[in-house]
């Protein structure tokens, strides 16, 4: 039996159990309203480009449907919305971190005092 012709599994990480209980205190479901995660969290995408930005994976939330018709609603999982925060805000703590880390090891410029009188003379010999 070959597995040539499955898709490859991805899985998230698991999510905070803090910020699941936050989601639904906030939403009061497990199955979040597409529409209502846009309004949440992507107020500046229009519905089609919130679409869009899925659809290209740019933001990787899996949607999902309770019917097979074209125009079922469509939700998201209160486990996905919760593990792209945290991974967002994990990404967001990397990041800071590269960038303090950058600041420490670029040599600092020494300050000195400029009177206006030696200001004008650099400006006038360059």
């Amino acid at each position: 039996m070959s597995n040539a012709a499955q898709n490859p599994l991805r899985l998230h990480p698991a999510p905070e159990s803090a910020t699941v209980e936050l989601l639904y205190r906030i939403f009061g479901d497990v199955l979040i309203p597409l529409e209502k995660v846009r309004e949440q969290y992507f107020r500046n995408l229009n519905e089609q480009s919130f679409v869009t930005e899925i659809n290209s994976g740019r933001i990787q939330l899996p949607i999902t449907t309770l019917d097979t018709s074209r125009k079922a609603l469509k939700y998201a999982h209160i486990r996905h919305v919760a593990s792209l925060i945290d991974i967002r805000a994990y990404k967001a703590d990397e990041d800071m971190q590269r960038q303090q880390d950058g600041q420490r090891h670029a040599a600092p410029t020494p300050l000195t005092a400029v009177t206006t009188s030696q200001r004008q003379s650099l400006e006038h010999t360059t």
